[in-house]
């Protein structure tokens, strides 16, 4: 080896770097040459001298590949220069690029500032309305029409009939418009829902569950390389707690849930007088006929309004002999017509079987279908006319019960009822209130056996008790007109139906204009 080999291996031998050091090797520096001085303190950091500058650099292997990095010049303490030297290996290691940090050590810039001025590239994503259009068209193929309405009124997503108009978003949303879904934070979107539940909390829980289903569908596996959304992003996010309302009570008694018959109001269970009393209204003839025969078949059937108002002529099988006025009829209500749950058989139809005045209400309703048209509650509109849904609005059958004197119950509480009175009256289990109610066809929930396996409709199961609901319907029908004669009248009926639909003063000027046709008349 000669002398200047040797030399040269004993200047890259690791050796703690001092000022002193730095101080001497710049001063003997040779022109042509480079000098190197490694530190025994900090693994990869170097003091360079060449004819250009000195400056301390530091190595280290980043994504596989080793790299070196200027860290300072002469100027900077050889204290400093291993702090400096820690931190980019540290950086490093973490799989982290450093370029920003040497920035800063270099011209004392700071990485905030960096990535204000410069930018960092954004992530691919999808501003919230792209968003919300692309999970509406989600919603439209997999969900029914009435759950993209409502998921569509929420979130402001475009309107089922025409395209090119949109609904208007809950107002709090509209903070996220403009922005991309991945820069939205778990706790932006649980301010949002906080600041709806102080203003409505049912519907902040509503705003909830969709905002959470549109968060899943954007985290999906198969649209995160899109959206730049992490799965799970809202799992767990609760709402505020539900605000405690002022309980005042008259006397320090328990107050009783059942006094004489009186159900809680909080819960809608309308009492067996007022079922019966809503069933005697509709018999009297103060409704027009299809809201008659729509109550009737609710009241009758206890399925949900929207399988009421949809029910179709080919829905309905019968047990026996069609001409046969006192047949029972068989009632298989589509999945499409169903809540939607893979754990409700929702895949399967609904059968319930009607007897009875339930029965007669379909046979009724079969001689007013017009034509060919198959559905029993069709929608009105005019030739041509787009319409969301071929048969009428489910509404209709609220506003045939909501008008009734002395009737204040909902659709949904003749369910309630069925359940509530069931149980006491004529000792049903919940499985067989269950079995007519289409909860889950009275199987627990992802039974195996109950959705792929026993798969019998049970229809005598169901025709029994139905025709115990029927019978005992009609005995609350007959003491409520028992108890108000009144409920024969239909002309009165229809008069306190009218005040009550339209006002006082809307009545008396029609009663005027009646009178004087009257006396025209004569």
């Amino acid at each position: 080896m000669t002398t200047t080999a040797i030399k040269r291996k004993k200047e890259k031998r690791a050796e703690e770097i001092t000022v002193k050091k730095i101080k001497e090797k710049i001063r003997d520096h040779e022109e042509g040459r480079r000098t190197e001085l490694t530190d025994a303190k900090c693994r990869g950091l170097q003091f360079r001298i060449t004819d250009e500058a000195a400056t301390w650099t530091v190595r280290a292997r980043l994504f596989g590949k080793q790299r070196r990095w200027i860290i300072g010049n002469s100027e900077v303490a050889p204290e400093i220069a291993r702090e400096r030297a820690s931190e980019v290996r540290a950086w490093c290691r973490r799989g982290s690029d450093p370029e920003k940090l040497v920035t800063e050590f270099m011209t004392g810039i700071s990485i905030a500032h960096q990535v204000r001025v410069s930018g960092e590239r954004p992530v691919l994503s999808w501003e919230w309305i792209e968003a919300v259009d692309k999970f509406m068209d989600h919603i439209m193929d997999c969900r029914s029409p009435d759950t993209y309405d409502d998921y569509a009124r929420t979130l402001g997503g475009r309107r089922r009939l025409d395209r090119s108009k949109r609904h208007s978003s809950v107002a709090e949303l509209s903070r996220f418009n403009g922005k991309q879904v991945a820069a939205i934070s778990r706790e932006e979107i649980a301010e949002c829902v906080a600041d709806i539940c102080k203003r409505a909390y049912s519907q902040g829980l509503h705003v909830l569950r969709i905002v959470s289903s549109m968060w899943s569908f954007l985290g999906d596996d198969t649209r995160r390389r899109q959206t730049s959304v992490a799965p799970n992003f809202l799992l767990r996010l609760k709402p505020p707690e539900r605000p405690q309302p002022m309980i005042s009570r008259p006397t320090s008694s328990v107050i009783q849930l059942f006094d004489k018959d009186r159900e809680d109001r909080r819960r809608d269970v309308p009492s067996p007088m007022a079922m019966g009393r809503a069933v005697a209204i509709a018999r009297s003839g103060a409704l027009g006929e299809r809201a008659s025969l729509a109550v009737q078949l609710l009241a009758f059937s206890l399925q949900r309004r929207r399988a009421i108002i949809g029910c179709y002529q080919m829905d309905f099988l019968v047990m026996a002999d069609w001409n046969d006025p006192n047949a029972d009829l068989v009632w298989s209500i589509p999945p499409f017509m169903r809540k939607r749950s893979n754990k409700r058989r929702a895949h399967l139809p609904h059968i319930v079987v009607l007897t009875g005045a339930g029965a007669k209400a379909i046979r009724q309703l079969d001689k007013l279908k017009l034509g060919e048209y198959p559905y029993y509650f069709p929608v009105r509109a005019e030739p041509g006319k787009k319409t969301k849904n071929p048969y009428a609005d489910p509404s209709f059958v609220n506003h045939a019960l909501q008008f009734m004197p002395g009737v204040d119950m909902s659709p949904h509480g003749w369910r309630r009822g069925f359940a509530s009175h069931g149980e006491r009256e004529f000792g049903l289990s919940l499985g067989e209130i269950k079995l007519i109610l289409d909860h889950s066809e009275g199987a627990p929930a992802g039974d195996v056996t109950a959705e792929s396996y026993a798969l019998d409709p049970l229809l005598q199961k169901k025709k029994q008790i139905m025709t115990f609901w029927t019978n005992w319907l009609e005995t609350q029908t007959q003491a409520a007109i028992a108890a108000d004669p009144g409920l024969l009248n239909a002309d009165a009926l229809k008069d306190s139906i009218y005040r009550a639909r339209y006002g006082e003063e809307r009545w008396l000027k029609r009663e005027s204009k009646r009178q004087k046709f009257s006396e025209a008349a004569e």
